[in-house]
């Protein structure tokens, strides 16, 4: 496992297994983190909305989400690491709720969609202490969560709400945050996840395009603007290993 600053955010990278254990340790021993799955798109609208950059540098770790990512860290910085998704991320760090006794806190997506989310995981063992929808404009979630003190906080409200929220609210006693954008409509059963073949081919997004070409119109261009980006930039100053 590798820690490499990927332009200013640190990224770990490496084997998915090993990266998530990493999660599972330092949870453990009592660390708070805030953890962003960074893909191209969080990319650039980090760049083109300051306080949400500034969040984000703020975060503990990022996770190489997007394929962009991936293949910008082996370009600049000659390390290999593998795509770590945040659904699948989460699905992961559920199971180690189960087995370690943590409570889960789910914030995001439709009012009718989160009591499904909920119920799945509750199904699986999960202990779901609470959960709200992303359609609030009052402090209700915080102040459910400050009550609670969840150890797993999953926050699904797309990007950049959800990390800005975390942000925001990074004084709310949970021992992790995670943004984890349309996981909890997946988990509901409301939507599908790309097949196995676009996962492999590191082409999930364009599975979701292809699905949702209105709503998700700016996703290609985003994706060569990022590869554009990165090309011009070149190695200097936008990688390095740090350990």
């Amino acid at each position: 496992m590798t820690n490499v600053r990927f332009y200013d955010y640190n990224v770990l990278c490496g084997k998915a297994g090993e990266v998530r254990g990493h999660l599972v340790e330092l949870i453990e021993r009592g660390e708070k983190l805030f953890v962003v799955t960074l893909n191209s798109q969080i990319f650039l609208k980090a760049e083109q909305i300051p306080d949400y950059r500034e969040a984000l540098e703020h975060a503990s770790f990022h996770l190489p989400d997007g394929a962009g990512v991936v293949w910008a860290i082996k370009r600049h910085c000659g390390v290999d690491t593998d795509r770590i998704p945040g659904i699948d991320t989460m699905v992961y760090l559920c199971k180690e709720a189960v087995a370690r006794k943590w409570t889960v806190y789910l914030l995001g997506t439709r009012p009718d969609v989160i009591p499904k989310t909920a119920e799945n995981l509750k199904k699986q063992g999960v202990n779901v202490v609470g959960y709200h929808h992303g359609y609030f404009e009052d402090q209700t979630p915080a102040e459910e969560i400050e009550r609670l003190r969840p150890d797993l906080l999953f926050v699904g409200m797309g990007t950049p709400r959800q990390e800005l929220w975390i942000h925001q609210h990074k004084h709310l006693p949970f021992k992790l945050a995670m943004g984890v954008g349309g996981s909890f409509d997946v988990i509901a059963g409301v939507k599908k996840r790309a097949p196995q073949l676009f996962q492999k081919l590191r082409l999930e997004w364009f599975y979701r395009w292809l699905n949702e070409p209105i709503a998700r119109a700016r996703v290609p261009v985003d994706v060569a603007k990022f590869f554009f980006k990165v090309v011009l930039d070149g190695k200097n100053g936008t990688c390095k290993k740090v350990r």
